[in-house]
């Protein structure tokens, strides 16, 4: 009888340590995955700030006047210094100013690399972040792309003229070696701390296959070091995360076997809360803690697949601060983010937060979907008095009839609400003009 209870015991016991080698393997692949996205995450935001902040220091109705001839003026020289400024002090390849030509075309504007500068005119390679930026969306390569300087990643942001065209965009070039290296060693850490827990965890079957019924108490041992492996690696992907013991976690009994059980289950429930940990930090974005340009192409992605399939049904709400640039000016960007601060909470309070976006420095949009999506006067009652800041919108509605993509809805709502901004522009440079 008892030869018969341990035999069972032994076969329940080799079967949760297979099953903590198959969760461990599955989880550890998930979360490099994961990793390696928050990583592209952080840096593509790193690169947006570098080029969108260089684009607010630029003029656009004096970049938009700018000529190869004006190179000797005090505008195109005060431009040049200001780039230049970004080059000398942070770690970035090049950093320089271009012209849409307006047929598919970019050209060289500025360029302060003291080396081999650009020439005003020169072409520069066309990529699909390129243009977004040329429609006013800041962009950041997806794919690097070479020309005669070497390869890239590059980030663009569009500069403003005062009435709202797309004057210039600012163009950060990162090394795509630099790029990817980052990347690559935050999945390579990753990997050896997920190799290291699942050695530990071919160890831990090895010892239980062999001696199991003399060496009981040594299996709880390895347990402790998987465990251990594991808040390792959690650490290493979230630091300053706090972890609390998985120890703390198990009731302790005199069944081993239901004490192994429960030691299993504490561990998957331990590796699934990283994984949702890390998968927040790649879609929420760090200001206003809405959902990310990631999280909204993601939500685009899920849109395009309904319209094909015929079953889509959605609006396109697009919002725009007004007069961010003077108050980054004014009062500095302190300031400005509190703003773009204020202006999240405002648009909290009126949508659904899940669909909810922040696409670029101060442009956010809403998707409402099915019996969400509502008509354009339902936006005037939630923004009118109520509202604490200042918000050019658009509005657009899916209609199946006319649009074969997203982006058809979605440049309905922007050309409304850059008409909106133009109007804003217009009432209020009235106003400062009357004595």
């Amino acid at each position: 009888m008892k030869k018969s209870r341990l035999s069972r015991t032994g076969v329940y016991m080799i079967f949760s340590c297979v099953f903590l080698l198959v969760v461990n393997a599955s989880l550890g692949f998930a979360l490099t995955r994961q990793s390696g996205r928050a990583m592209r995450s952080l840096i593509e935001n790193m690169m947006l700030d570098v080029s969108n902040t260089a684009a607010a220091l630029l003029d656009g109705d004096t970049l938009e006047a700018l000529e190869a001839e004006d190179r000797d003026t005090p505008e195109y020289q005060n431009a040049l210094k200001i780039l230049t400024c970004f080059e000398s002090n942070i770690e970035l390849e090049y950093i320089y100013c271009i012209r849409d030509m307006g047929d598919g075309s970019f050209v060289f504007m500025i360029d302060p690399d003291p080396e081999s500068p650009g020439q005003f005119g020169e072409h520069i390679p066309y990529t699909d972040a390129l243009y977004q930026a040329s429609l006013g969306v800041p962009s950041v390569d997806k794919e690097p792309y070479e020309d005669n300087w070497g390869r890239f990643y590059s980030a663009y942001s569009p500069v403003f003229s005062s009435a709202r065209k797309v004057a210039g965009i600012v163009a950060v070039d990162f090394s795509a070696e630099w790029y990817e290296d980052q990347i690559n060693r935050q999945i390579r850490t990753t990997l050896m701390f997920v190799g290291a827990s699942l050695l530990i965890a071919v160890a831990v079957i090895v010892l239980i296959a062999a001696r199991y019924r003399k060496h009981f108490g040594a299996l709880f041992h390895e347990m402790n070091q998987v465990s251990d492996g594991i808040e390792t690696l959690v650490r290493e992907v979230s630091p300053g995360t706090e972890i609390a013991s998985v120890e703390d976690d198990v009731a302790h009994s005199n069944d081993g076997f239901s004490e192994l059980g429960a030691k299993v289950h504490a561990l998957q429930n331990k590796l699934s809360e990283q994984i949702a940990i890390v998968r927040s930090q790649a879609y929420i974005d760090g200001l206003t803690r809405l959902g990310n340009r990631a999280a909204y192409e993601d939500h685009v992605r899920r849109l395009e697949e309904q319209i094909r399939q015929g079953t889509a049904a959605f609006s396109v709400i697009l919002f725009d601060l007004n007069g961010l640039k003077e108050i980054n000016d004014r009062h500095g960007h302190e300031k400005g983010d509190q703003v773009i601060v204020e202006a999240a909470s405002v648009l909290r309070q009126a949508f659904d937060e899940g669909k909810l976006y922040r696409i670029g420095g101060d442009e956010f949009v809403v998707i409402l979907e099915g019996a969400n999506a509502r008509t354009g006067a339902w936006l005037d009652e939630v923004f009118g008095e109520k509202s604490h800041v200042s918000l050019s919108k658009g509005y657009a509605v899916y209609d199946p009839q006319t649009d074969t993509e997203y982006r058809a809805v979605f440049n309905r709502a922007d050309n409304e609400m850059y008409e909106n901004k133009r109007e804003y522009y217009l009432t209020h440079e009235d106003r400062r003009r009357k004595p």
